[in-house]
């Protein structure tokens, strides 16, 4: 589909935006010092995950106030914006589970009071008072936010391994582009997932406006776009 530029290119757009990553881990470091390192680092890659999804939804509405000569440099930069969004997010899942496995446990601040399976089990199911039955799901705000979380996981799992020209010539270009349509409703998922995490299991630094700010400004840049490619396709 035209959406490849050089070798060379790519790799500074990737070293671009893992110093930027660094960057930003290193500006929202000091709002998490009270926490556990390892946590630390799992809360912060999950918000930027959150960031560059959200940041992969606005290249393309954006790209229409451009040339058309910069299609294929968007795209591919949008292309790579998405693969580091999906490193993040799967070293973020990493880390939760490590956390909830061992050693140190997860930081609640503010946490249902019911007895969870062992391990990362826990964040999926409650453990029964009868220790022949099975545990049943967890079904507590927390438990409902790691469920999104889980969806997301798996989504995102699927957009990562898909985001090459190779696997985009194997699944055919249709079957691709639907595959990838899932992107707006990942970003809505771990949206949910953030709004309930915060108000279910953390308090401070973390707040709704932290998330719901950037999910409005996306929304906004996209509905106008719409709109004004609908004005101009119909004159």
């Amino acid at each position: 589909m035209g959406t490849s530029i050089s070798f060379g290119k790519r790799l500074v757009v990737h070293v671009s935006i893992l110093l930027l990553l660094l960057v930003g881990a290193r500006v929202m470091w000091a709002d998490f010092s009270a926490f556990p390192s390892m946590e630390t680092w799992s809360m912060i890659l999950g918000y930027l995950s959150f960031i560059l999804i959200g940041l992969t939804l606005l290249i393309g509405p954006l790209q229409s106030w451009f040339p058309a000569r910069w299609t294929t440099v968007s795209l591919s930069i949008r292309r790579d914006i998405g693969i580091w969004a999906g490193i993040t997010g799967l070293l973020h899942v990493v880390l939760v589970l490590v956390l909830f496995q061992g050693e140190p446990r997860l930081m609640i601040i503010h946490d249902n009071r019911f007895d969870k399976a062992d391990g990362w089990l826990g964040l999926f199911f409650l453990a029964s008072s009868d220790p022949t039955m099975w545990p049943s799901p967890n079904w507590t705000l927390s438990g409902v936010a790691n469920y999104l979380g889980l969806l997301a996981f798996f989504i995102m799992l699927a957009l990562l391994l898909t985001s090459s020209s190779r696997a985009e010539k194997w699944l055919g270009g249709s079957s691709w582009k639907r595959l990838h349509l899932a992107n707006p409703w990942l970003f809505v998922i771990v949206l949910f997932h953030g709004l309930i995490y915060i108000q279910s299991i953390k308090g401070q630094p973390h707040s709704f406006s932290d998330m719901l700010v950037f999910a409005v400004l996306i929304w906004m840049v996209r509905s106008f776009s719409f709109i004004r490619r609908a004005f101009f396709r119909k004159r």
